[in-house]
């Protein structure tokens, strides 16, 4: 019986191993983006946030990051 639930447990894994990894290399390839801002002087400043995250920045205080997606750019 128990043969029985490890070769079943092990046919599931391998049916759904195809499945994980092309979600995580579809995720690998989109999971950062890159913010740019132009400042006053014509400088750009770059920076990577995740995709589900927006860009802030405030160039009178140099602060240059990622938001989070309940609360934004605070």
């Amino acid at each position: 019986m128990t043969r029985i639930f490890a070769s079943l447990a092990i046919a599931v894994a391998l049916a759904a191993a195809p499945l994980a990894t092309t979600d995580a290399m579809a995720a690998g390839k989109k999971a950062t983006k890159i913010c740019k801002h132009k400042t006053q002087s014509g400088k750009v400043k770059t920076w990577r946030c995740r995709a589900d995250q927006p860009c802030c920045s405030a160039e009178m205080i140099n602060y240059y990051t990622c938001g989070s997606k309940l609360l934004g750019c605070l």
